[in-house]
């Protein structure tokens, strides 16, 4: 991410070069059967129902990776597929803000949120659209978690917190998210810290913690670690049970600014469906499903 540029008013550029983008217009009539199907699956993997409003935590892991753009690319695939809404909560205290990113009417205060009612509830919310909407908590007040999100989040299908590591408020959340996103940079040292806390999950017998898991390799400052085998080390941390998806660099993503969905890689697409899909499985079934399509 390129911090100088948050807050500048900067052109949007598109994450796919201008050739790359015109091949792909030429050829979308000529996509393969297979493709297609896997994009129905897809879409239809992210409608599924829920009983009850589904929480997500995600988190960087201490790693400094951009846990909000990932969580508001997850927030905008949920809630353009599902019926019913989906409540995405920045709990950083970073700029550039989940709002920002969003592209939200207004940051939102979960503390300022009436849960009386849905119209009360939005008051306090910023709304990104009709099934969107955001807003922003003290990332180290603990006890928003009960007095705040507990009772808003019943008017939501699901749930999406951003927060940092340590946090008061993730820390609370974490425990009782149905699934959590752990958001690492692409590089040695990160995913090293993956699988030390996966082995400890493992070693204390929290396996289904980790069947919860699913973790994103993003490579937001494009070849960090030019020595990360990504394919080696997305095999040895499944073993885990959690599912591991790498995010390539992204040139809209890395501009820091209001995530355009028309401007990012179709690659960027496809995979943060893959990642929505992912946690809205584990959060839905308690671990990987089988009938994802994936």
């Amino acid at each position: 991410m390129n911090t100088e540029q948050v807050g500048q008013s900067v052109a949007p550029v598109s994450g796919d070069r201008w050739a790359r983008r015109m091949g792909r217009a030429v050829l979308r009539p000529f996509r393969p059967v297979d493709e297609v199907a896997r994009a129905i699956a897809l879409g239809a993997g992210l409608q599924r129902s829920t009983a009850t409003g589904r929480r997500i935590a995600v988190d960087d892991l201490g790693t400094g990776a951009d846990a909000a753009v990932v969580a508001a690319l997850i927030a905008r695939a949920l809630a353009h597929f599902r019926h019913d809404r989906v409540l995405a909560v920045d709990a950083t205290g970073r700029e550039p803000s989940l709002a920002t990113r969003l592209g939200a009417a207004g940051p939102g205060d979960l503390a300022q949120a009436d849960p009386g009612t849905f119209e009360t509830v939005c008051e306090g919310l910023g709304e990104v659209t009709d099934r969107l909407w955001t807003a922003r908590t003290d990332p180290v007040d603990a006890n928003a978690y009960a007095s705040g999100l507990l009772p808003v989040s019943r008017f939501f299908g699901v749930t999406l917190v951003v927060g940092e590591r340590g946090g008061g408020f993730l820390e609370t959340v974490a425990p009782g998210a149905h699934a959590r996103v752990r958001v690492v940079r692409a590089t040695r040292d990160a995913v090293l810290r993956v699988g030390r806390e996966l082995d400890v999950m493992a070693a204390e017998g929290r396996a289904r913690e980790a069947e919860r898991t699913v973790v994103v390799v993003f490579d937001q400052e494009r070849g960090e670690d030019r020595g990360l085998d990504v394919a080696r080390t997305a095999k040895i941390i499944a073993e885990s049970g959690a599912e591991v998806i790498a995010l390539p660099h992204d040139r809209h993503l890395a501009q820091g600014t209001e995530v355009l969905p028309r401007r990012i890689a179709e690659s960027t697409h496809r995979l943060v469906q893959t990642v929505a899909l992912a946690a809205l499985d584990r959060a839905i079934d308690g671990g990987p499903s089988t009938g994802s399509g994936r």
